[in-house]
């Protein structure tokens, strides 16, 4: 699978923007992999439109039928052409600048049947996705590429070689050479004084390593664990070893929904902005057990939990410039698809692996969906995973995982980096509803079989249950 993103900041308007990119017709104009590009039946732009768009190929030119299967006017819309060759699925999103817009085109190629486990320079030449189509872009927007957080050049080749296999990409190897190839800021280079935290999962493994070098950047920190106890412990152990004298705590279980509440209460009473809110609680359970509100504890405490909180402290976020709401994910919700109705697992059939990847799946649905309704807010949403580290979670949950694999384990603030680094950059800021690995930008699917089940029906869903099950209704 390969994949292009491009964000171009141009003079026009979103209304102009978003006309003009979700016309495909358009494609021909800008982009030299496109000989023509044509409506079909003369369909008007909007939900259901098709193009057929004829591309430059190895042999023969190929024809390409595109719909649009989500249409948000102005806003967003996603265009998927598939063929036995190949899957194509292209997002265009618009949003408000201040002079203008920003487009972003995220294009995603999969080469379908045989070709699939070929080189796809061997099975096909598709210039749509190269810098050939974002130089004609910026022409006709009359605009500016903006950084888009993707490696280029031979970083980004060899990037996407370590990210195929998953062993490299998400053991330490992967974090090893990219760092490297992509010269990383360090992370001590960021001073965030005065920016507030909030922080789950704070006590632990990766949300442990996080707290510590947000304490050594200066933040204003409030630490969520489940016990006073062990988070006075935390506490006292980060300021000593930071100095930092601005670090306190609030014992919540993220799954027990009036505790959540409780916890928006006292962080809104303690402050009157909030810059960053970190959703990094969770945990692999062996067997199934049940909130107190009845819904089934993983998620209640990854899925519900998380959305009532940020909920509640919406308005705070509000208040603060260029914040951000961050949701850890694990790489295991690559095997899952999307799911409402079998979202909970029955104890008939519990499996805690597969109860944990449902609900990490559904986190960066919502991920998205927040990033869609509430972009307009100079908040930015994102979700990321941390390849495979070696914390007390992973120790307990899967033992036997842990003994093979421990040589090749990241360590938490390994794990832990690209968290940090989406808090405290500025290219973060400039995006939202993104999905990140070692500081990159990566697709929330792997598989086609999930991606058949991400449908704008089921996201819909998603949000409703959520909506019923927190009892809140975000505005």
């Amino acid at each position: 699978m390969a994949r292009y993103v491009v964000r171009v900041k141009t003079p026009r308007s979103p209304e102009d923007a978003f006309a003009y990119m979700a016309d495909l017709a358009n494609f021909a104009e800008w982009d030299a992999g496109v000989l023509t590009a044509e409506p079909v039946d003369g369909n008007a732009v909007g939900p259901g439109a098709a193009f057929d768009v004829r591309v430059r190929s190895i042999g023969s030119p190929l024809t390409l039928r595109y719909q649009l299967v989500e249409f948000d006017p102005h806003h967003r819309l996603v265009a998927v052409a598939e063929s036995e060759r190949l899957t194509s699925r292209d997002v265009i999103t618009v949003t408000p600048d201040e002079d203008g817009s920003i487009v972003t085109y995220d294009a995603e190629l999969t080469l379908n049947g045989k070709l699939g486990l070929a080189d796809p320079a061997l099975g096909l030449s598709f210039d749509r996705i190269g810098d050939r189509a974002t130089d004609g872009l910026i022409d006709v927007l009359q605009g500016e590429r903006l950084d888009d957080g993707s490696p280029d050049g031979i970083s980004g080749v060899l990037d996407a070689a370590i990210e195929f296999p998953v062993v490299t990409s998400f053991t330490r190897i992967g974090y090893l050479v990219r760092k490297q190839l992509q010269g990383w800021t360090e992370l001590s280079s960021y001073d965030l004084t005065d920016r507030v935290i909030v922080l789950t999962g704070a006590t632990s493994g990766l949300g442990r390593a996080a707290a510590h070098t947000f304490a050594e950047a200066g933040a204003t920190l409030v630490l969520v664990g489940r016990t006073d106890t062990k988070n006075d412990k935390v506490v006292a152990e980060l300021t000593a070893a930071t100095g930092n004298p601005n670090i306190s705590q609030v014992a919540a279980d993220m799954g027990d929904l009036d505790q959540v509440r409780a916890l928006a209460a006292e962080v809104r009473s303690r402050h009157d902005r909030l810059d960053v809110l970190i959703h990094n609680a969770g945990a692999l359970s062996a067997a199934r057990e049940e909130a107190p509100s009845g819904i089934e504890a993983t998620v209640s405490s990854q899925v519900v939990g998380p959305f009532l909180l940020t909920s509640l402290l919406l308005d705070r976020l509000s208040e603060a410039n260029d914040a951000r709401v961050l949701t850890m994910s694990s790489g295991g919700m690559y095997t899952a698809g999307l799911t409402v109705s079998k979202l909970q697992m029955a104890a008939a059939d519990y499996k805690g692996a597969e109860q944990y990847a449902r609900a990490k799946r559904a986190q960066v649905t919502l991920n998205e969906m927040w990033a869609e309704r509430f972009g307009d807010r100079d908040i930015s949403f994102h979700a990321l995973h941390p390849g495979w580290a070696d914390t007390p979670g992973v120790d307990d949950a899967l033992p036997g995982f842990s003994k093979i694999m421990g040589p090749l384990l990241r360590s938490p603030e390994q794990g832990a980096d690209t968290l940090v680094w989406l808090a405290a950059d500025d290219v973060p800021a400039e995006m939202s509803g993104e999905f990140w690995h070692d500081r990159v930008v990566r697709s929330i699917h792997k598989l086609p079989t999930t991606r058949a089940t991400d449908t704008p029906e089921r996201r819909l869903a998603l949000w409703d249950w959520v909506v019923e099950a927190s009892g809140t209704d975000p505005e």
